[in-house]
């Protein structure tokens, strides 16, 4: 993982970029679930999606 993340959101999650053989991946992380992504864009509309569904479950 990157030292530090590249988008840490007002929610808790955190975008962090990670550099691999064929480019760049993205790993989304939020209260303790993560994914990867291949771009920061695609990071950021994942991490609210966790984060929305995080609210309708814990209202």
């Amino acid at each position: 993982m990157a030292q530090s993340p590249v988008l840490v959101d007002p929610q808790g999650g955190a975008i962090y970029q990670l550099r691999c053989s064929e480019g760049e991946l993205f790993q989304v992380c939020f209260e303790g679930h993560c994914l990867f992504c291949d771009s920061l864009p695609a990071g950021q509309a994942h991490l609210r999606l966790m984060e929305q569904r995080l609210r309708q479950e814990f209202g």
